[in-house]
């Protein structure tokens, strides 16, 4: 199907339609390779983010076929995997962790609740298009906060790789803990440790395409099982029970559920802006259309999917997103395959796991986050605009230092002073013609441009509303004062402002009032259709006519010179 077509109601409502009728069979194998390559990936990082999420690690293999299967149905990006993330597995155990202790019935009945709850959620945004919503996160602290959350990850995870008791405190409390508590370090697991991250790093590293995880859990549980490990202290996994079993539902309640309701938004927050923007770069690389509210309603699925088994919250994964792609997966049918690997997992193969140190998983974990831990991005930031790069080091700082959800709060609250900045304070200035006198261009980067005797082109770069609308008037006001020639006429240059509200206009009538009263003219200049509809529908065109209304900044400044 073409991107032009129109959609059938039921391509609308099952997007899987939109492609699976033109799945070719040669596609077959290579989408069984990229899935058992996928697989091979998520078994066991699954298990390691159920660590993260306080749930047995049996859970993480739960949360992973439904989840596919959901996303699989309703998901518009034909790359994009989703499944379990270390991301959304600390925000769900920071969400669930004030309501129950880690790994008892009722947290994990819990977490599975929290799933639920957030794909409901998902799908009621999604119907209400409110795609939107992964805005609210500005992208410097996006930056920020992805930082601190990999610290948070990797730190929270030092104690298992260094076989040490378990810090409390802030992200620098716990690594401060795992440093001051050398005495207490287990050398068999550091040796164990150490080693597992070694080969993760070294085999992404050079043979990118061997799944290092598998690898290192393969060698873990075989070591144990030749050393008896356990005997000499090394803690083990334990006993992982082989089928699908879930516990009690009776630990959630009404009154649980509506305290995790804040959690699940910040989830859905975090949660959406990473998944769409993986979703948007595939989509951008094969020209696939992606549609952010369509795409909220598949991750809702994905999430009610894994709830459904107990499982925690999905997310899209970048890495899985990719291991499928560069072993030569086709099509989606590749993470079919993967599902139905992990149910023959967890019916068949769970149990071979209870040997694996936990040191090993905690490796996987910090080598799965050590990508999110890029200070690169800060440092790019505080070279181009100093301003973003406090946003982003204040949402790190928020997550390091006081939690998880206060850093989604955290990063919610700058974000819209963010916005409000932007909007307060847009790009203003003066214009003036080119030396080959074509086009009207930006005075403080062109200062040899010519300026016309008597004429003031002013552009605003931005809405006119009403967060900013007195301080444009303010400025202009201030540039007709301190012009070096009297202002005959202001030429306000609207190219660039795609928005006005009543604030605005209204600033444009008093600014109009109070130059036309000393002697100063205005006028506009490149007025959009939508600005003008809207200044004919507020009865502003009384104050501005047509005949203070032109076309081009040229035309406005002939006709008064």
């Amino acid at each position: 199907m073409t991107t032009n077509q129109p959609l059938t109601t039921v391509q609308r409502i099952l997007p899987v339609t939109r492609w699976l009728g033109s799945y070719r069979p040669a596609w077959l194998r290579p989408d069984l390779i990229g899935g058992l390559t996928v697989w091979a990936l998520v078994v066991p990082e699954s298990m390691a983010y159920a660590n993260i999420a306080g749930v047995p690690v049996q859970y993480g293999l739960y949360s992973v076929p439904l989840a596919i299967l959901g996303y699989w149905l309703f998901g518009t990006s034909r790359r994009l995997f989703v499944g379990p993330s270390s991301t959304v597995a600390v925000l769900s155990a920071a969400t669930v962790a004030p309501l129950a202790a880690a790994n008892s019935d009722d947290y994990i009945a819990l977490t599975a609740a929290l799933a639920i709850l957030v794909g409901v959620l998902y799908v009621i945004l999604g119907l209400l298009r409110m795609g939107f919503i992964a805005r609210f996160f500005a992208k410097p602290v996006l930056d920020g906060f992805i930082v601190g959350l990999g610290l948070y990850i990797a730190i929270g995870q030092l104690y298992k790789v260094l076989g040490a008791p378990k810090p409390s405190g802030n992200t620098v409390q716990v690594l401060w803990g795992d440093i001051t508590e050398f005495s207490q370090w287990d050398w068999t697991t550091v040796a164990i440790g150490v080693g597992a991250l070694l080969a993760l790093f070294g085999l992404s590293r050079f043979a990118p395409k061997v799944p290092g995880a598998l690898v290192v859990v393969v060698l873990g549980i075989a070591a144990t099982t030749a050393m008896d490990l356990g005997a000499a202290g090394v803690k083990l996994v334990g006993a992982v029970p082989t089928g699908f079993n879930s516990v009690p539902w009776s630990g959630v309640t009404a009154s649980a559920l509506a305290d995790m309701v804040p959690g699940a938004l910040g989830i859905i927050v975090v949660g959406f802006a990473q998944s769409l923007a993986i979703a948007k770069t595939y989509a951008a690389k094969e020209n696939q259309p992606i549609d952010p509210n369509g795409e909220m309603i598949g991750y809702g699925a994905a999430s009610i999917g894994a709830g459904a088994l107990q499982g925690f919250t999905p997310t899209g994964s970048l890495s899985k997103s990719a291991a499928a792609t560069e072993a030569g997966g086709k099509s989606p049918v590749a993470f079919l395959v993967v599902a139905v690997m992990v149910v023959l997992t967890v019916l068949y193969l769970a149990g071979l796991f209870e040997n694996l140190p936990e040191a090993v998983l905690g490796a996987i974990v910090i080598h799965a986050v050590s990508g999110m831990i890029d200070f690169g991005k800060l440092v790019r930031l505080r070279r181009a605009r100093v301003a973003d790069f406090w946003l982003a080091l204040g949402a790190l700082l928020g997550v390091i230092l006081i939690g998880i959800l206060a850093g989604i709060v955290v990063g919610v609250v700058l974000s819209l002073i963010f916005l409000v900045h932007r909007l307060d304070n847009p790009h203003a200035t003066a214009l003036g013609l080119d030396p080959d006198h074509e086009r009207y261009v930006d005075l403080s980067t062109k200062p040899d441009a010519e300026t016309v005797p008597g004429v003031l082109v002013y552009r605003l770069d931005g809405p006119l509303v009403f967060s900013n609308a007195e301080a444009v008037s303010n400025d202009v006001r201030d540039r007709v004062v301190g012009a070096a020639a009297p202002v005959r006429i202001v030429v306000f240059d609207m190219e660039s402002v795609s928005e006005i509200d009543t604030s605005g206009t209204d600033a444009l009538e008093r600014l109009r009032q109070d130059l036309l009263a000393a002697g100063t003219s205005t006028v506009l200049a490149r007025v959009h259709a939508q600005i003008l509809d809207y200044l004919n529908r507020i009865g502003s065109r009384d104050v501005f006519g047509d005949d203070t209304v032109f076309p081009s900044v040229r035309d406005a400044v002939q006709h008064h010179t």
